[in-house]
């Protein structure tokens, strides 16, 4: 699907959006990224009397805002709220009845808990799902019954996250006071350091009669409750604030890591659908002055991201030393991502074309997180690079192959897990890999769960893309109902690599997509959040280092019980 076609269709979403809004209903507009603006324009032409009835809501928006927003809505000032997955959680919603949700959010627990929030009082309520070009979005459509029988997903939190455990503690603390002796089976081996760390901090004393090794731990923060200051979906502490230059107002707070792609000197920063021109960022007060403008343009950034990792846990023993084919195997590790900005490009809000390219001055951003990912073997990249394939557009496109398929295992959405982009422009060397990892400080354990998982119901997951799109191949509606009939399967007591089931399941992701061109289509290998706007990708390059690296793990599998019968 071109980028015309993609934006025909957000408008047609949209159109239905407005449609929605210009009724008597209370309703909810939900999606992954919330195009207000757009939503804005339709109603200024077709219902200009609800422009004022609607609003926009991000978590990045300021509390005094969001709770502002949350009044109006509740007290029936708004009809309407055009919003990201911030209204899931952590809110009380009484009066909606209409939810519309544009995408598959990523979980089926988001999508029930998101349609949730309309008809809490025992009133009727309506929930509309648009689905849209991916992967997930059209095996619902073709499988719309699975949609309602799909258990919860398994959620999974990281515990070992340094600055999640500090924030859980602070707040545990203030409950009741913190033993070392004792509180270790609850936050395991890194409650020592987290105490130690938040000690420096100022948020926590111990008894001066006490060792400090066996002591007991209090709070004496300056908050009275702490858990006020602790957001519930975001990590990161550090945060800039954008401010309205001529009213001297805060108009949004943005985490750091997020802030020089949206609020660089020159960038056209959007907020309740007005566009403002950034102005000036100062990195020393981690501010950003910016001034409304009418601009017939938007921005883009022009950036790159290493991903670097050191050593790392092989996934299976060592191989014994004659084995004749290549070596792969599943790792993972802390990896350090950084990411550079180089420059800024403006581009025509109507046409999408670029008509100027601006240089940027910025300080590289880096943290430690979770990866994971396999080694593609030398005979694999010379067998592709054989048929005059791009190599490197090969393993973009298996990277995001494995992403579209990762939400039918993990609990997941598309900002939680990343893969490893080709800049287009880049030259430098690249490993020969397939890497997944968690674009969060700390990472938050997904990549690493995508790496081995025990009780898991493999077969079960993987029979899901064999079925789909496979209509007069063999394949029965009825075998997939079984298939995703979870007592059908029996539960896997063993620990087994995950990174090759996901693999497997991407391999027949590709293979039963009917796309044509080398470049794919948004149901196999193209994927909207990728930040190199999806360049350099091969289908069928992804397809035959998928396929490599599946024949060198199965013989390494292989390999293991002959070698057990001959020691």
């Amino acid at each position: 699907m071109s980028s015309l076609d993609a934006r025909v269709q957000f408008w047609r979403f949209h159109v239905s959006s407005q449609k929605l809004f210009s009724t008597d209903f209370d309703a909810l507009h939900s999606a992954k990224h919330a195009n207000f603006v757009n939503l804005r324009e339709i109603l200024q032409e077709t219902a200009p009397h609800m422009v004022d009835t609607i609003c926009a809501y991000r978590a990045g928006y300021i509390a005094q805002d969001r709770r502002k927003i949350e009044s109006n809505f509740f007290g029936g000032n708004l009809h309407g709220v055009a919003a990201t997955n911030a209204l899931e959680l952590g809110i009380d919603v009484g009066h909606i009845d209409v939810t519309l949700h544009l995408g598959f959010p990523g979980s089926i627990a988001s999508l029930w808990q998101q349609a949730g929030r309309s008809g809490r009082r025992e009133k009727p309520s309506l929930a509309i799902y648009v689905a849209f070009e991916g992967p997930l979005d059209q095996y619902f459509m073709k499988f719309p019954k699975k949609l309602f029988r799909s258990p919860i997903e398994c959620c999974h939190v990281d515990a070992k996250n340094q600055q999640v455990l500090e924030q859980h503690l602070v707040c545990a603390a203030l409950e009741h006071p913190l033993s070392l002796l004792h509180d270790d089976k609850y936050f395991g081996p890194g409650l020592n350091d987290a105490i130690r760390m938040l000690k420096n901090k100022g948020y926590l004393a111990t008894y001066t009669s006490c060792d400090s090794s066996s002591g007991i731990w209090s709070y004496i923060g300056q908050e009275k409750m702490p858990s006020h200051a602790i957001s519930i979906r975001a990590i990161e502490s550090e945060r800039y604030k954008v401010i309205d230059k001529r009213k001297n107002e805060i108009l949004e707070e943005i985490e750091e890591s997020k802030a020089f792609f949206q609020v660089y000197e020159g960038a056209v920063y959007m907020n309740q659908g007005k566009t403002y021109l950034v102005n000036e960022l100062d990195l020393s007060r981690k501010i950003a002055l910016c001034q409304e403008a009418d601009l017939k343009y938007y921005t883009k950034t022009r950036d790159y991201t290493d991903i670097d990792v050191i050593g790392g846990n092989i996934a299976y023993p060592a191989r014994i030393s004659n084995v004749q084919f290549s070596r792969t195997s599943a790792q993972i590790h802390t990896c350090k991502i950084t990411t550079t900005w180089f420059g800024y490009r403006r581009i025509w809000r109507g046409s999408n074309q670029v008509f100027d390219t601006v240089e940027l001055s910025l300080p590289s951003h880096s943290y430690e997180s979770q990866a994971a990912w396999i080694s593609v073997s030398q005979s694999v990249k010379a067998a592709v690079e054989m048929k005059n394939y791009s190599f490197r557009g090969g393993l973009h496109a298996a990277g995001h192959a494995l992403l579209n398929v990762v939400p039918l295992f993990i609990i997941c959405n598309s900002s939680d897990l990343a893969s490893e982009c080709i800049n287009p422009h880049d030259s430098r060397y690249i490993p020969e890999r397939i890497l997944l990892y968690d674009p969060h400080p700390g990472g938050t354990g997904i990549s690493s769960q995508s790496y081995v998982i025990g009780m898991l119901y493999f077969g079960c997951l993987v029979a899901l893309f064999v079925e789909f799109g496979r209509k007069g191949k063999g394949g029965t509606d009825d075998f997939c109902n079984k298939a995703f009939d979870w007592s059908f399967v029996e539960v896997k007591p063993e620990v087994q690599p995950l990174f090759t089931e996901l693999l497997n399941a991407a391999l027949e992701l590709l293979t039963s997509c009917c796309c044509s061109g080398d470049t794919g289509c948004p149901k196999c290998v193209q994927n909207l959040a990728c930040r190199e706007y999806n360049e350099v990708l091969h289908k069928e390059a992804a397809m035959m280092i998928i396929k490599g690296v599946l024949s060198a793990e199965k013989s390494y599998f292989e390999e293991i019980p002959n070698s057990a019968s001959t020691s």
